[in-house]
């Protein structure tokens, strides 16, 4: 289209009804944004537009002559239980699904994601070989190429070695301080690094909820990946996944104007800690722990529970056909199997 300008003016005069136009990749073409901001203002009455790309487009969208107001951005994640479901429920929806005690099992699906994560060719491989070698490309293509082409980071070597001590930090506040020390880097630089991490989506990360809670901590985020094949211990493996799940739908709920929707975690300076919670319109709704197998309801969830006045409890455990409830000052703490939960959000 770029090479053929009167591309649009020709469709216009050959359809009958408007339909959609998609650009894939479009920023690694110099003048992108003049070129799509001009398009859309001159023919968005009558074609619909879907720009689609890697972290990069987020790089490369800043600064410049802006779009604004022309657009709405759609993060696109990993496969999750409720995507494979056929589900996208609202926020109301799922304020009332997720307590439904007759909610059916989704034990093949849950499996598979659990075991290949949620990007679509190796789930649907199913293949523990090939996802190791797709997942080397995978890493290679964001590290070495991606992030090396966008920014001007230098010891992408480096960056690399970064990415192989994450996996061993998840489920723990993150701190720079003790990467630092190992990468021997200065903070600053660390901290640049961890964002364009976050930026090319290969982790994204949580921050503790301090408000209300007293002796609270209130600094490290702890951070997840988005593909959680990469994370050998189970444990660890089992909270990432309920993270994403979680990432994923408040993320689209704030996407789609439904927030505000926020998802962070709790700990205090007595290091009792649940692992997420789930704010609306600033509001706690609900405290979620993670346990592999574990039914006994944690007193560290109940505790924050009362003391926060929270309604609404989640133990969520990795053992399929778990689900039972038990009434608390503050309001109901559920023991549930993860694929019950998760398959209620979108």
């Amino acid at each position: 289209m770029v090479k053929d300008p009167a591309f649009f003016e020709r469709e216009k005069i050959e359809i009958s009804k408007e339909f959609l136009v998609v650009f894939d990749e479009i920023h690694k073409f110099s003048r992108w944004k003049n070129y799509l901001k001009g398009t859309f203002d001159q023919f968005h009455e009558d074609f619909s537009f879907l720009v689609t790309g890697s972290g990069r487009l987020d790089i490369f969208k800043r600064g410049g002559d802006s779009l604004l107001g022309r657009y709405f951005q759609l993060p696109l994640f990993p496969l999750t239980l409720g995507e494979l479901k056929g589900r996208m429920p609202s926020w109301e929806e799922f304020a009332r699904h997720c307590q439904d005690p007759h909610a059916v099992e989704n034990g093949d699906e849950y499996a598979a994601l659990f075991a290949f994560g949620g990007f679509p060719e190796p789930l649907q491989r199913g293949s523990r070989t090939f996802y190791r070698r797709w997942f080397e490309e995978r890493k290679k293509l964001v590290i070495r190429e991606d992030i090396r082409d966008a920014t001007n980071i230098r010891e992408i070597s480096l960056v690399e070695t970064l990415s192989h001590f994450i996996p061993g930090k998840i489920g723990s506040p993150f701190s720079l301080n003790s990467l630092r020390e190992d990468l021997k880097v200065a903070h600053d630089t660390l901290k640049e690094w961890v964002i364009t991490l976050e930026q090319f989506y290969y982790l994204f990360h949580i921050t503790p909820m301090s408000k209300s809670i007293k002796r609270a901590l209130r600094k490290e985020p702890k951070v997840y990946l988005y593909d959680i094949g990469e994370i050998n211990d189970e444990g660890a493996r089992f909270e990432n996944f309920v993270a994403l799940h979680l990432h994923k739908a408040v993320s689209l709920w704030s996407a789609l104007g439904e927030g505000p929707v926020s998802l962070h975690y709790v700990r205090d300076l007595e290091k009792r800690e649940v692992d997420f919670v789930l704010l609306k319109d600033r509001k706690p709704f609900c405290l979620i722990e993670c346990k592999l197998s574990d039914i006994t309801p944690s007193p560290v969830l109940h505790y924050f529970q009362d003391s926060l006045q929270i309604p609404l409890a989640f133990q969520l455990v990795h053992t399929p056909g778990v689900c039972f409830r038990r009434k608390t000052a503050s309001g109901a703490l559920w023991v549930l199997s993860a694929n019950r939960f998760l398959a209620a959000l979108p």
